[in-house]
């Protein structure tokens, strides 16, 4: 029991420490609002490995990790509101299940290899992230042959 409050309390306290050193950088960066868009905590994790279509979690440690995290910090990363993407990610924050529906309906994906990642959306946003993230690193290691 000690052990875990302890546990908790070093977590917590190296999180506010990140947190602290990000603030002083962007005006909100917990959700990605920085003067770049791509500062804080939250939009670093969030830093996709291989672009995603819309309506998808990001193929990232943040997308694996929460989906609806992911999504609710791409919302800033794509262009808010304002961008159909944005929209997209807003209605991921409801549900990751839903948005790859409304996407589907909106914009017909062009390769069966989109459909089958919107498939697995539904079925499960973190292991399309998964698939997403190793996806992107056999492309890596592809290019260093």
């Amino acid at each position: 029991m000690y052990r875990m409050l302890a546990l908790s309390a070093m977590s917590l306290v190296v999180c506010v420490a990140l947190a602290g050193e990000c603030s002083a950088k962007a005006r909100m960066p917990l959700m990605g609002q920085g003067s770049t868009g791509s500062s804080g905590l939250l939009a670093r994790l969030n830093r996709p490995l291989v672009p995603t279509l819309p309506g998808l979690p990001t193929a990232s440690p943040l997308g694996l990790i929460a989906p609806r995290l992911s999504n609710a910090v791409s919302i800033f990363q794509l262009g808010g509101l304002k961008t159909q993407a944005g929209r997209l990610s807003a209605l991921g924050v409801l549900s990751p299940r839903l948005s790859p529906v409304f996407a589907l309906f909106r914009t017909p994906p062009k390769t069966p290899k989109a459909s089958l990642m919107y498939g697995l959306t539904i079925l499960s946003p973190r292991a399309a992230a998964l698939v997403g993230m190793l996806n992107a690193s056999r492309g890596f290691a592809a290019g260093l042959r």
